[in-house]
């Protein structure tokens, strides 16, 4: 059998930080966190260089190193520039996507709702491996967009607001609404290449969880 690669710390601390295990604005001590992924320092000092380019660490001067703080106009701005990529990478994809592609979308809907049918009253577990199925569900209706350069920037703004995400859930849990599944629809609509109808659910349904968590985090 072929053994798992073991997630780098970079990979760990990166991952910790978007799914709110470590807490916006912890200190983040080298020490610490080696001892915590099992690591030497220098693999630490490099995870926290790269993170700091990404947004997700800030550094203060010779103090060292924290997780980065939320703030509403960052959200708002990573929200910004994730539905206007992410809706037109959508577009492309309706419109050169393949048998493939759908399969992709049926795939990752299957996932998302074996995963919902085992879940029932939500714990943190539960809440990542929802928030983990509906990123592939959001990755698949673009999969088929041309530019990787586009979909790379996607997927960084989507974890960015995922972190945000995240925090909200971890604050007020819930279910989705009883007879409401916006993904059902937005599959159908790329499945019958609804270019216009697909996309305007698209962009609703990114606002939509946006403004969720602007009332759970900063209302």
């Amino acid at each position: 059998m072929e053994e798992l690669e073991t997630p780098s710390t970079y990979q760990q601390l990166r991952t910790d930080i978007l799914e709110g295990n470590i807490e916006p604005e912890s200190k983040l001590s080298i020490g610490v966190l080696a001892e915590r992924y099992g690591s030497s320092a220098a693999p630490v000092r490099e995870a926290l260089s790269r993170l700091a380019a990404e947004g997700l660490v800030t550094r203060r001067g010779q103090r060292g190193y924290w997780a980065a703080p939320i703030d509403a106009d960052e959200f708002v701005e990573v929200s910004r520039l994730r539905e206007m990529l992410e809706v037109d990478a959508f577009r492309q994809s309706i419109r050169l996507g393949d048998l493939d592609w759908e399969a992709a979308i049926a795939g990752a809907r299957h996932r998302e709702l074996a995963v919902r049918a085992q879940t029932g009253a939500l714990d943190a577990d539960q809440i990542l491996a929802r928030t983990r199925e509906n990123r592939r569900f959001h990755m698949a209706l673009i999969s088929a967009c041309p530019s990787q350069w586009q979909l790379r920037f996607i997927s960084t703004l989507y974890d960015q607001s995922e972190r945000f995400r995240r925090l909200a859930l971890n604050q007020a849990p819930t279910n989705e609404p009883a007879g409401k599944d916006e993904h059902e629809a937005l599959m159908q609509a790329a499945f019958d290449r609804d270019e216009k109808t697909a996309t305007e659910l698209l962009r609703l349904h990114i606002r939509n969880s946006n403004d969720k968590v602007m009332k759970a985090l900063f209302s």
